[in-house]
């Protein structure tokens, strides 16, 4: 509704750290520095039956060199068990973090580089029943950096992004891709990870400063680049998260999956943006936060699973005049147990009690501007629980994704036409859009898609899909949905 809103607004103007040292897992267990930085190894168990193409590599973490940021290229010791059987095809499965299927596999010495793809959880588990023995807190996190990766890179984001296929069907040249491909750009090593929150990360043009996770999840963004500027701060409130989950494979078809994350209680949000040249361009960004928010459950039948927050942002400016800016913030309960249910076939969500209004974005609307200014923030929260890194972790995956637009100037009722008699043209808007989406599989951005397709273009390989596993594509559910204007005359 957001989206849509803003829309209007742009045919107007022309077109949430400390340390280094290992940690624990959630039963307590302490990690070792290699389990700490690459996942804890897989173990095979009597209750639990692996696809035939999956190849454990014995060592786990001790077999791992490095790994690149965006956690698609593995290094290991070539004389590690397993490893010579990683041939384009099979199924890695060497840590919790460290699972895919191999599109390429090349040695170096006494090491060989494994560049993997995402997968399902059914592609790697044929049979078995978990369940977590009670609720596992969001609390003493590992934070892991995609910082460096290429969907991190403002310039190879939008180099990907252009030379993809439109919705026509229809790309830039191929001689223009393969000369800019963001696959002809450095790959770099993920950062190490650190016990806590970092302080900063960058990514896309934005300084980040994530939030996480005793009190919610959230973040502040900040984008300056002189002739645009935009400082937002959103939270997903809650009070000590926790998880739960239940998750039975048969045959290599889900017949079980249940995820409840608790302790939700609202949402807050503070936008502020400003252009000093107008209509001449716009900010139109679409990007992953670069911060996984981990804790290792531990192993559960031999599978190590972890449970993860991450974050994804959307924003969007419509400015019609020069030096005009543009702010609002809000605050909303939510009450209730997040998450969903699945079993014979059959989906269910839990009920979430709220939004309820404690100050509304339409009341705190400000601005100066000669015309019609306006900013969309789209916030999405993942919460997460199975095996994998980043984006392409594999297992039970559930968001909220919060959407705001909010506008001002006297130009809005051009589109928000007056009634008969009304006089006031100092139009001021707000909206407010709640979804969740959930499903059992992976799930990633569009622009962290279109970049490894990219990428794996260099190998021949299938390109990837935005989601796998079931439903596909994720459910998606509006719980909430609010447009509000003043004076009325500005209401459509």
């Amino acid at each position: 509704m957001a989206r849509r809103w803003l829309a209007a607004l742009l045919v107007l103007v022309c077109v949430a750290g400390c340390g280094g040292s290992p940690g624990v897992d959630a039963g307590g267990r302490e990690l070792t520095e290699a389990e700490f930085q690459y996942g804890i190894a897989p173990q095979r168990h009597k209750d639990v039956t692996f696809q035939p193409d999956v190849v454990l590599v014995e060592g786990g973490a001790k077999a791992v060199r490095s790994v690149t940021a965006d956690g698609l290229t593995w290094t290991l010791d070539a004389r590690a068990k397993g490893v010579e059987d990683l041939v384009p095809g099979k199924v890695m499965f060497a840590t919790a973090r460290g699972v895919g299927r191999v599109v390429d596999a090349q040695r170096s010495g006494d090491t060989v580089a494994v560049t993997v793809a995402p997968v399902t959880f059914t592609d790697v588990v044929r049979d078995g029943t978990f369940a977590s023995d009670g609720p596992v807190p969001l609390d003493n996190v590992v934070s892991y950096s995609s910082e460096g990766a290429l969907w991190t890179d403002e310039d190879a984001a939008a180099e990907a992004d252009a030379a993809s296929p439109s919705p026509a069907g229809r790309s830039v040249p191929v001689g223009y891709a393969l000369r800019r491909a963001p696959s002809d750009r450095e790959r770099v090593a993920m950062p190490k990870p650190v016990n806590g929150v970092p302080k900063t990360t960058n990514t896309n043009g934005f300084t980040v400063t994530p939030r996480c996770c005793r009190d919610g999840v959230g973040a502040h963004l900040r984008y300056d680049d002189n002739e645009i500027r935009i400082e937002a701060d959103v939270m997903l409130t809650m009070k000590n998260p926790s998880a739960r989950f239940h998750l039975a494979v048969a045959g290599g078809r889900i017949s079980v999956a249940e995820f409840q994350v608790s302790g939700g209680a609202g949402i807050k949000i503070d936008v502020r943006a400003a252009s000093a040249i107008g209509h001449l361009r716009q900010l139109d960004r679409v990007f992953p936060i670069p911060i996984d928010f981990s804790v290792p459950v531990g192993l559960i039948l031999g599978v190590p699973f972890t449970l993860t927050a991450n974050q994804e942002v959307l924003v969007k400016t419509a400015f019609s005049a020069k030096d005009g800016n543009v702010r609002a913030s809000g605050e909303y309960g939510i009450g209730g147990t997040f998450g969903f249910g699945y079993r014979n076939g059959s989906w269910g969500a839990h009920k979430i009690d709220g939004p309820h209004i404690k100050s509304s974005l339409l009341e705190s609307v400000r601005g100066v501007s000669v015309g019609a200014n306006g900013v969309v923030l789209d916030f999405k929260t993942n919460f997460r629980i199975g095996i994998g890194a980043l984006g392409f972790s594999a297992g039970l995956n559930f968001g909220i994704v919060v959407s705001t637009g909010v506008a001002r100037g006297s130009a809005l009722a051009q589109f928000f036409p007056l009634v008969p008699g009304a006089r006031s043209l100092d139009c001021q808007g707000a909206s407010l859009t709640v979804d969740t989406t959930y499903n059992v599989g992976y799930t990633i951005p569009a622009i962290v898609q279109k970049v490894v397709n990219f990428f794996l273009r260099v190998f021949n390989a299938k390109p990837i899909a935005r989601s796998g596993g079931i439903p596909d594509p994720p459910k998606r559910t509006n719980i909430f949905s609010k447009e509000q204007y003043e004076p009325k005359g500005c209401q459509i």
